[in-house]
């Protein structure tokens, strides 16, 4: 893709103007840029000050000031449907937090960037680039470019230790859990071996690398079981796999390995961890939620036990997480990309957007990606760095504690080069549920009401099973998985 030789010859001619000091004609031609910044409903006392700062860099370099329209998580949904029907501007969004790119550019919300961004950031993202793809138009592009997920059993070291427990490498069949399991029991510990949580959303943390095709909360819209070579859609609760996992959860239970409350005591695993509750729970780790991220959620060191092959997993819906697009009201697409550009390759504007700025937010580590807050300065008080998003490429950016050196030193470990990174044959694909918007809500109450005691052990697989995929059939999953692989042929096909 080639950017457009207009866009680019006048902000190149705007560029030396302004460093030649042309003043207020060059000026004329800065682009008022509107950014979306999603917050946990409450703006930073310091964020115009960061949003100058950005701008003492945007504003030379490319010609865009940059201006930041805070929005609580809360409206996310509603915000930018909103700002579309009263004819208000919006430049830079992030489009797959609470939704989906798909689904925002079926409602007339983002546009292609075809022609917009750079071959350079086109061969930035590599793979990843198709995960935001509808067709061949690019609607989004990806928050962090490493963005694989790997399966792994969290586990307490100082317990470890102290009981002598034998840890594996890997954790693969369920003679290997068993064995685990069993030692921990009897070892003398009081902590039960694992907590399965409340038994929602959980079967993609056990190493079950398919592709979810859009829904990993619920599996409601059907998987590909094998996402490298497979073509068909299933029904993943009817799966052999699906039983499998269902009866050696239920053998957990039994055996007394699983916290036998969870699903119904209020507590998620993270708190039962800390609480001293349990040796471990499962959990996906990811450039976002890494080791020392977990460990500080939970106050104690964790180590971690890969799962089934040990492999790192890639689909659409992880990649768009945290994507970002340009919006169909922005007046000026070509300088909305400049600017997306801009925060992906200059590590000062990355910075100032995650962090703030340096000296009155963060200080730095001599020789390390690792920050702190200055004296006197705590994560309640200090005026910045409470948004919710990705910026930049995270490769060369600062991170505050618990992330470490070593995290940022490795973190290519989570991109698409790693031999040993599972990369879905479906980046990109995205499910349209409109033509089976009442089956999936059908379906997602059945999984609610009989998944959760079948993936914590609590129920007997052999009694509920069968009851529960009658229910799955009578809501209509088959007619969801028909809809889906109608949709994936197409896709497929138009692919060769």
């Amino acid at each position: 893709m080639k950017r457009r030789v207009l866009a680019g010859l006048l902000t190149c001619a705007m560029g030396i103007s302004l460093l030649a000091g042309a003043g207020s004609a060059a000026a004329e031609d800065v682009y008022d840029m509107n950014m979306e910044i999603i917050t946990y409903g409450f703006d930073d006392v310091d964020l115009q000050v960061v949003e100058d700062a950005v701008n003492e860099i945007s504003v030379p370099e490319i010609g865009v000031r940059v201006h930041f329209v805070t929005v609580p998580i809360s409206e996310m949904m509603t915000k930018l449907p909103l700002l579309a029907a009263s004819n208000e501007k919006m430049d830079l969004v992030q489009s797959g937090l609470l939704s989906t790119p798909s689904v925002l550019a079926s409602q007339g919300l983002i546009q292609s960037m075809n022609g917009y961004l750079s071959d350079a950031m086109v061969e930035k993202a590599g793979r990843l680039i198709h995960a935001g793809m509808i067709g061949d138009e690019i609607y989004a592009y990806p928050g962090t470019l490493y963005s694989s997920v790997l399966s792994c059993f969290l586990y307490d070291t100082a317990l470890a230790e102290e009981y002598h427990i034998e840890i594996p490498e890997i954790l693969t069949t369920a003679e290997d859990y068993d064995n685990f399991f069993s030692q921990i029991v009897e070892s003398g510990m009081p902590q039960y071996a694992v907590s399965m949580g409340d038994g929602v959303a959980a079967e993609l943390s056990y190493g079950h690398n398919f592709d979810a095709l859009g829904d990993a909360t619920y599996i409601a819209n059907g998987c590909i079981m094998d996402p490298v070579n497979g073509t068909t859609v299933e029904n993943w609760y009817a799966t052999d796999k699906y039983k499998e996992t269902c009866d050696m959860h239920r053998d957990w239970f039994e055996k007394g390995y699983a916290l036998p409350d969870s699903i119904s005591n209020g507590y998620t695993v993270f708190d039962s961890m800390t609480q001293g509750q349990v040796f471990g729970f499962f959990s996906r780790l990811s450039s976002g939620s890494n080791l020392a991220y977990w460990s500080a959620q939970c106050g104690k060191e964790l180590g971690a036990i890969p799962l089934n092959e040990g492999c790192y997993f890639m689909d659409t819906a992880g990649t768009m997480n945290t994507a970002w697009s340009i919006s169909t009201s922005s007046e000026n697409p070509q300088k909305t990309a400049d600017f997306l550009e801009l925060m992906y390759n200059n590590l000062e504007i990355t910075n100032l957007l995650d962090l703030g700025i340096e000296g009155q937010h963060y200080v730095t580590r001599e020789g390390s990606h690792i920050v702190d807050y200055p004296e006197g300065v705590d994560a309640g008080s200090v005026g910045y760095g409470h948004t919710i998003g990705t910026y930049g490429d995270q490769k060369d950016a600062y991170f505050r504690t618990p992330i470490t050196d070593e995290f940022v030193d490795n973190i290519e470990v989570w991109g698409e080069h790693n031999e040993n990174t599972v990369i879905s044959s479906f980046m990109g694909y995205t499910f349209d549920t409109t033509n089976v918007a009442s089956e999936i809500t059908a379906v997602i109450a059945e999984i609610g009401k009989y998944g959760p005691s079948l993936n914590c052990g609590v129920v007997d697989p052999e009694d509920i099973l069968p009851t529960f995929l009658d229910a799955l059939e009578a809501a209509g999953m088959s007619k969801i998985i028909e809809e889906n692989q109608k949709q994936l042929d197409a896709w497929m096909a138009a692919q060769k």
